[in-house]
């Protein structure tokens, strides 16, 4: 029975790809990649296309980000998922990161387990994992936990220590603002392991020079 493999491929840099996320795209006949935007390109398919089989078939689907459009393309994801694991083939979905953390598949995969389907989910390098890393910034020491939300719920930070910020994209002003006022430091990393990777701690800098592909990691001061 054909199978359908949720694949993290990482943050960005091709060589973070784990062992098992390449030995799964090599064995997949169909390659499904995301794109945010409507005709552009697949970031995660850019990561991994070097471990593709030249004779897999790619098919990049646009998923927009919330509302009914979105359910809407999630489903009509599905079905033409559905249509290639019927014909026996087996499916790789590609996810930037790692597969569940804030990824078009964690959608997807309801649809697809409520049919019976088999599954398989292959971890992958979380972004802020990647941009700790690139930024020599430890996320947490100890026994001191971590915070991790979207730019769109500031309102979740308390007493914490350490916080990571995703999904800033457009909210970089009233993020920082947030971090400023509750005793932050903070670090800013666009595009980790791409093409015009950039490492900031410079307020000016984050809000002015605006990446979708953007996280800040923020420790109390």
């Amino acid at each position: 029975m054909a199978k359908i493999y949720g694949i993290g491929v990482g943050p960005g840099d091709s060589e973070l790809l784990t062992i098992k996320a390449v030995k799964a795209i090599k064995k997949c006949e169909v390659i499904v990649a995301p794109s945010a935007m409507k005709g552009k390109r697949s970031i995660a398919l850019n990561i991994a296309k070097e471990y593709i089989n030249k004779d897999a078939e790619i098919m990049v689907l646009h998923f927009p980000m919330g509302g009914e459009e979105q359910e809407e393309k999630i489903y009509d994801a599905f079905k033409a998922v559905e249509e290639k694991l019927l014909e026996g083939k087996n499916v790789g979905f590609l996810t930037i990161g790692d597969p569940f953390v804030y990824s078009t598949y964690i959608y997807l995969l309801k649809h697809i387990e409520d049919k019976g389907y088999q599954t398989e989910t292959i971890p992958g390098i979380t972004s802020f994992s990647a941009c700790a890393s690139l930024a020599n910034e430890p996320l947490v020491i100890g026994d001191e936990p971590l915070l991790i939300i979207p730019g769109n719920r500031l309102e979740a930070i308390k007493d914490e220590k350490n916080v990571v910020i995703m999904k800033v994209y457009k909210r970089e002003e009233e993020i920082l603002n947030t971090l400023e006022e509750k005793g932050f430091n903070y670090v800013c990393v666009k595009k980790a392991g791409r093409e015009g990777q950039k490492i900031t701690r410079s307020r000016e800098e984050i809000i002015n020079e605006k990446e979708y592909m953007s996280l800040i990691i923020a420790h109390r001061k």
